[in-house]
């Protein structure tokens, strides 16, 4: 056999293995919705600190930047709280760390398959693009699967980490906005993300409780996602200095006030509650929804054109022989160079499975028994 053969199949194997282990392990914190990131591993000595320095870093130049614009006001305190650093911290190394560790195999295969498999095909071998193919599936699957999995069972610290995201979106990564798309919109964006993972959290944490309990959690947070769409819009809708910077303050404050409850422990949480009565006033009870744009699953159909074009290529140059050793090489340049272009037409098969779905309506009539529905499809 020779050196590439065997390559291929110690590829082969590792694959099973790795994709095997993960798999077991994960099962059970999948099915009994405990899959928290770093639940386990966070607690080694050795590892617990594994990002932690760089998480503190974030919350304390976000609160730095609130203290100088809010004046030192007591509700930024919350972003020195140990629960909110572990969320964070949580949702920042792990759960990107997990995602390798599912991902990893398959791009293994993938890379061996491009770089080294190609001089040696024959048409009696072709199988083996088939199968390297389904490794790569079988990754992305797995790695999809966790990420609903952490929304479910995390969803107080999906909460957390996505306020937080919005806050620095408005103070130390204002200008980090991506290059597709305006400041504003991207703003936008992140607080729509957040009016899903509260609508998400009102679900999940009130799971087998009275009716009575899960009305009053989906009517606090439909309350809260009229309140943050109203003061996003007032915002990015007031050109003078004064009042924006009014709507700003009330927009961190109010965002202040829901990671205050969102970054309790488990062991706390007494009261199904969003964020304070005093946090929402002033906000009508008629606020326009999100415009129905297509899903994000729709739009990722000219990257997978783009990949369906590498690997026939990459097929053709293989089974032909016309580009030899140099084949890998090739597909590889021609990924590179062709991805950014590709992503200004749409998204990533990731980002398309990644992204949460649009939030539901939260008109005043449509409060008492949509939500609960609303919730699940966003779960």
């Amino acid at each position: 056999m020779s050196t590439r053969k065997a390559f291929l199949w110690f590829v082969f194997y590792f694959w099973i293995l790795a994709a095997s282990g993960t798999l077991v392990a994960y099962y059970i914190p999948w099915v009994g919705g405990t899959r928290v990131p770093g639940r386990l591993l966070g607690r080694v000595p050795l590892l617990k600190r594994l990002g932690r320095h760089s998480a503190k870093g974030r919350l304390a130049a976000v609160k730095s930047e609130l203290d100088r614009r809010l004046d030192s006001h007591p509700e930024s305190t919350v972003l020195t709280s140990e629960q909110l650093i572990d969320q964070v911290h949580a949702h920042a190394t792990w759960v990107p760390l997990s995602r390798a560790v599912f991902a990893a195999p398959g791009m293994l295969a993938c890379a061996a398959l491009a770089l080294l498999a190609p001089s040696a095909w024959h048409t009696s071998s072709l199988w083996a693009i088939g199968v390297y193919f389904a490794f790569f599936q079988v990754s992305v699957l797995l790695t999809c699967i966790d990420i609903w999995a952490v929304r479910n069972a995390d969803s107080a610290g999906t909460v957390t980490a996505v306020a937080v995201g919005v806050l620095e979106s408005f103070t130390t990564r204002a200008g980090a906005a991506p290059a597709k798309t305006t400041p504003a919109a991207w703003q936008s964006q992140m607080v729509e993300q957040l009016c899903t993972a509260l609508v998400r959290r009102a679900h999940r944490e009130t799971v087998g409780t009275v009716p009575g309990s899960r009305f009053a959690m989906a009517q606090n947070t439909a309350t809260v996602v009229r309140a943050l769409r109203h003061r996003t819009a007032l915002v990015h809708g007031n050109a003078v200095d004064e009042g924006r910077a009014t709507a700003e303050r009330e927009l961190w404050l109010l965002i202040c006030n829901i990671l205050t409850y969102s970054s309790r422990p488990r062991a706390d949480v007494t009261v199904f509650r969003v964020a304070d009565a005093g946090r929402l006033a002033d906000v009508p009870q008629t606020v326009p929804d999100a415009t129905a744009v297509p899903s994000p699953k729709a739009r990722v159909l000219v990257p997978l054109l783009f990949l369906c074009v590498l690997m026939a290529m990459a097929v053709g140059f293989g089974v032909t022989g016309a580009a030899a050793e140099f084949t890998g090489p090739i597909v590889i340049a021609l990924a590179m160079a062709a991805t950014h272009f590709v992503r200004r037409f749409g998204v990533t098969v990731f980002d398309s499975f990644a992204e949460p779905s649009a939030p539901p309506a939260t008109t005043g009539e449509e409060e008492p028994r949509p939500m609960p529905e609303a919730v699940r499809r966003a779960a």
